[in-house]
């Protein structure tokens, strides 16, 4: 059977099938920002043809608001999984936030964030905001588990600056390159040494690593082809 009209106009306007063609393009613009990105180009990135990417989008700026807000959604404000509990759930919350802030640093690069200053403030103002609010969560989800004693007596604070400093360098080819490192490796690498750092002994022995192994190779295959 054909589709009809109303079907095809139903498909153009779907939420679900814009938010998976927007999403094709975090990777692309995390390398290269996207002032100059035409609509030829993005409708390549999409694999769409032009008149098709424009039954789905009026307009780039249309695709960049819609990029911002999935960006937030999905990478800044994603986590479920800082809350209170046994050291299991601090344990899970760890993990949780310790991919969260992979992704968050793999996309917030100086190209995409300077372009996003530059021509659409309003939309930087509010993705720094929803950052904001994320990393206070973060912080009291570890004071939370350093009062109830599972993790060590640290500075939150500087330990989601550490994150956003240590993989900012694991994910620049060239400082891996330098330190002879591959990025599966450091990643890894840094995962254990921050659990260690972050544990308590008598928690960190509980730390089943089996799901987060599968998760690494998951985030690296993302950081560096952009996979689902």
């Amino acid at each position: 059977m054909e589709p009809t009209g109303e079907t095809q106009s139903c498909r153009y306007t779907d939420e679900s099938t814009k938010d998976k063609y927007v999403t094709k393009l975090l990777h692309p613009i995390k390398s290269n920002g996207f002032q100059g990105l035409r609509m030829d180009d993005i409708a390549k990135a999409m694999d769409l043809s032009k008149a098709t990417l424009y039954k789905y989008f009026n307009s780039r700026d249309e695709i960049i608001e819609r990029l911002t807000a999935l960006f937030i959604k999905y990478i800044v404000c994603a986590e479920a999984k800082l809350a209170e509990g046994d050291s299991k759930a601090y344990i899970d919350g760890f993990q949780s936030a310790f991919a969260q802030s992979l992704l968050i640093a793999n996309y917030s690069t100086e190209v995409f964030f300077n372009d996003l200053r530059e021509v659409y403030p309003q939309l930087m103002a509010s993705l720094n905001v929803a950052i904001s609010e994320r990393n206070e969560r973060l912080r009291k989800f570890y004071e939370r588990g350093m009062k109830e004693g599972y993790m060590q007596e640290l500075n939150a604070t500087l330990l989601i600056l550490q994150d956003e400093l240590m993989f900012r360098n694991l994910l620049d080819p060239h400082c891996l390159m330098k330190q002879n490192l591959t990025l599966r490796n450091a990643i890894s690498d840094y995962y254990q040494l921050k659990k260690l750092q972050l544990f308590k002994p008598d928690v960190y022995v509980q730390i089943d690593d089996s799901s987060m192994v599968e998760r690494i190779e998951h985030l690296v295959r993302k950081v560096t082809y952009g996979a689902a």
